[in-house]
């Protein structure tokens, strides 16, 4: 999953803010290469290190980095097919929010040899919820946050979350139909 993490990022920067961007994040982190392969598995750290020189270069902190990614990796055209794998997750954002920690096995299905983080959803009151993602990477709890408010929009439902600790984030519900959200076919447009 680092691997993949990585070119993630790297994707994300290059196409947010340009080539000499990554290109300066690359030399900040003292790389040793200047891309990523998504399925190689690279030292501990590397994702870590790689949010820390994007956020000197851009002068943005790097959980924000993190988030922007996540919000990023469903909201980008270019990546239909994860908001697809994610809305397959059930009618509203509630069955979303219970579907994620379906997510790492469904996962495992496409990519039997794919590390991903263990998703734990806990409803903690009405409209309230706890989702804990243990990984290794310090920035895959907020993907996930960037993840969660991306999918709050596509479905129409005003969401607060609140990073409570490194592995957890609380999600409110105020609203669980606060826009139209966007569209969504089961059978891919032109099939």
């Amino acid at each position: 999953m680092q691997g993949l993490m990585l070119r993630s990022m790297q994707a994300y920067l290059r196409g947010t803010f340009g080539a000499e961007v990554w290109a300066a994040v690359v030399r900040e982190a003292t790389l040793p290469v200047d891309g990523f392969e998504p399925m190689l598995r690279y030292g501990d750290g590397m994702a870590d290190r790689v949010a820390q020189a994007a956020a000197q270069v851009l002068n943005r902190p790097a959980d924000v980095l993190w988030e922007d990614l996540g919000t990023h990796l469903v909201t980008n055209p270019r990546h239909e097919g994860v908001r697809r794998l994610l809305r397959f997750g059930g009618v509203g954002f509630t069955d979303f929010l219970y579907s994620l920690e379906e997510l790492p096995d469904r996962a495992r299905l496409a990519l039997p040899d794919l590390q991903v983080p263990d998703l734990v959803l806990q409803e903690v009151g009405p409209d309230r919820f706890c989702l804990t993602c243990k990984f290794p990477i310090a920035g895959a709890t907020r993907i996930l946050g960037g993840v969660v408010m991306a999918m709050a929009d596509d479905y129409g439902a005003l969401v607060v979350i609140d990073y409570v600790a490194s592995e957890t984030i609380r999600i409110d519900v105020p609203e669980i139909r606060h826009t139209t959200g966007r569209r969504f076919d089961l059978a891919m447009p032109g099939a």
